[in-house]
């Protein structure tokens, strides 16, 4: 993947990558394609001529306005305007003669050339917001910086007023960029890093604000350690999902504990559900028992959190009990409300289920094996 550097910004993102990540490209797309692949004879010839330079139009003035990548944008627009001249010429022979394999097969390439470059195109601004953002999120993250490197509490009071203007604009552009992502694998992130950001930087000025007041006590400065580190990976979390790339181990890591213990939540809760007619005893109780116990362990490492109060940790492992003793009421009612119970009486032998399988078994009496067929 090329990587794109302006004023000391790294955006891992190809320029000329014909992947298309937002739906807002998409969106822009759509007509030129419907266009392109619509065959109307010299209706289809016109319309797709309109549409080009339509949209050339409005990209050539982005182009020229574009503070950013304005050298790559003015070349795709170039490029689409010679693909746009060879499709229209494409398109004039292929109305001419509809039947030649030729014209028809100069049409087809023509229109790909041009769906390419216009996807190239459209592209550009995606990186071009991407851009924005990390601009944004540089100066939310050098905001943290000072914040927690606040001397006085008057510096530290001026610099959190200074910060929370900055993390609001900066929550709104992720959130649209959150929106428009088509891969719902990164917008899950961004959401969580969005939620550290607004939650954790208000925890971050009251922690310095409590090692400025008591410097010699130890745990303070710990609390302000941890949550400057839970916003340097929420900072890493927003900038991988807005470029759609992988973060760092620390950052997957977290997202892993937090995803594995939302993911034993879901699936605990979607098969607790049984329909008594089909309860198996012998094959749910061990399922649910080991999800649950899924659900117990993450809820174990964050109650065994040095952060976590202790009527919190208490109540967590009260909660855990409860939710353990209720599956296993659960199951016995389950169980007690089973439609039949299987019994000696209405169990079948063995020679019994041996006859029902074996299609020439030997037919018994009382007492034994008569020594004819059945």
């Amino acid at each position: 993947m090329t990587a794109v550097h302006a004023d000391n910004i790294n955006i891992k993102q190809d320029p000329k990558s014909l992947e298309i990540r937002t739906l807002a490209v998409e969106r822009l797309l759509e007509p030129l394609v419907t266009q392109v692949t619509t065959l109307k004879a010299h209706v289809w010839a016109a319309s797709v001529e309109q549409a080009t330079d339509n949209f050339l139009e409005d990209r050539d003035k982005i182009a020229k306005e574009s503070q950013f990548l304005k050298e790559e944008l003015v070349a795709a627009v170039e490029g689409v305007r010679k693909q746009g001249d060879v499709m229209e010429s494409a398109a004039g022979e292929f109305v001419g003669g509809p039947s030649s394999p030729a014209t028809r097969g100069n049409a087809v390439r023509a229109a790909r050339a041009l769906l390419s470059g216009v996807t190239r195109l459209l592209n550009l601004p995606d990186v071009t917001d991407a851009y924005k953002l990390l601009v944004q999120l540089k100066v939310v993250e050098d905001g943290i910086l000072k914040l927690g490197n606040a001397g006085t509490e008057q510096d530290l009071g001026i610099q959190y007023k200074a910060l929370e203007p900055e993390v609001d604009k900066l929550n709104i552009m992720a959130a649209k960029r959150q929106q428009e992502r088509k891969d719902m694998g990164h917008c899950d992130p961004m959401a969580a890093a969005r939620g550290i950001l607004q939650k954790n930087v208000p925890i971050l000025y009251t922690a310095s604000q409590a090692c400025l007041q008591h410097t010699d006590v130890a745990a303070c400065k710990a609390s302000r350690d941890l949550i400057y580190k839970q916003l340097r990976e929420a900072v890493t979390g927003v900038s991988s999902a807005a470029q759609a790339t992988e973060s760092d181990d620390a950052s997957q890591h977290q997202g892993r504990e937090g995803g594995e213990l939302a993911c034993a939540l879901n699936n605990f809760d979607k098969q607790i559900i049984v329909d008594p007619l089909s309860f198996s005893e012998e094959r749910f109780r061990p399922s649910l028992e080991g999800r649950l116990q899924s659900v117990i362990s993450g809820a174990a490492l964050m109650a065994d959190s040095s952060c976590t109060r202790d009527d919190r940790r208490e109540r967590v492992v009260a909660e855990c009990n409860a939710v353990r003793q209720a599956l296993q009421d659960l199951l016995s009612q389950y169980v007690g409300n089973r439609p039949w119970k299987p019994s000696a009486r209405t169990r079948p032998s063995p020679w019994r289920r041996r006859s029902l399988l074996t299609p020439h078994a030997w037919c018994t009496t009382a007492s034994g094996t008569s020594g004819k067929r059945c």
